[in-house]
């Protein structure tokens, strides 16, 4: 089925950004907040239903209808989506600017072990990696090499004292192998994780 059949064309013609209903507005920006603006981010289109309580169905109908409107990307036939450049702008004309993002510029210092707030900024690139990860078309050795070092990530997480050295050394190993991909935006939050 195309996907021009979901819709009728005189309903295309007359859809504007001030016509998306209130449950598309609330999709639009619990997506812009998860993807922090970030247009080459993908997240789960059910993900984001989810945070809102709609069903698989109901995220599935709501994503299509802004992917209709060019304020949705689809990434994947799964459900993988990202923002685009006009949802982008339309959810910051709705909300205001971005806040600053406190983990975003969170750096690994030089103390012993990590503190909540480092432990928080770690766990946030760590889901963002597994989430993009079959996206970077690793080779196998390079895959097993970076899975290897979010498992080790994963493991000082657990830890009631993560030492910082580990983690540190592990995201200089991802960096280098992200640095040879095209996701400039996964690479520049490790880097800045690093202080480099």
């Amino acid at each position: 089925m195309q996907y021009g059949e979901l819709w009728r064309k005189d309903q295309i013609d007359n859809m504007t950004d001030f016509e998306v209903d209130e449950t598309g507005r609330q999709f639009l920006i619990q997506l812009f907040e998860q993807t922090r603006g970030d247009s080459s981010v993908q997240v789960s289109m059910y993900d984001i239903g989810g945070l809102m309580g709609l069903a698989r169905d109901a995220a599935s109908r709501v994503a299509e209808g802004l992917i209709g409107l060019q304020l949705v990307e689809i990434r994947t036939l799964s459900g993988g989506i990202g923002i685009s450049a006009a949802g982008s702008e339309m959810v910051q004309d709705l909300i205001g600017p971005l806040a600053p993002d406190a983990q975003a510029s969170k750096k690994l210092g030089d103390e012993t072990h990590l503190d909540a707030a480092g432990q928080q900024a770690v766990e946030q690139i760590v889901t963002e990696i597994k989430d993009q990860v079959g996206t970077l078309g690793l080779d196998f050795d390079t895959l097993t090499e970076l899975m290897a070092d979010l498992k080790t990530i994963d493991a000082q997480l657990e830890s009631s004292r993560p030492k910082t050295a580990i983690v540190r050394q592990c995201f200089v190993s991802i960096c280098g192998v992200l640095k040879a991909k095209p996701n400039s935006s996964l690479n520049g939050r490790v880097n800045g994780l690093l202080g480099k």
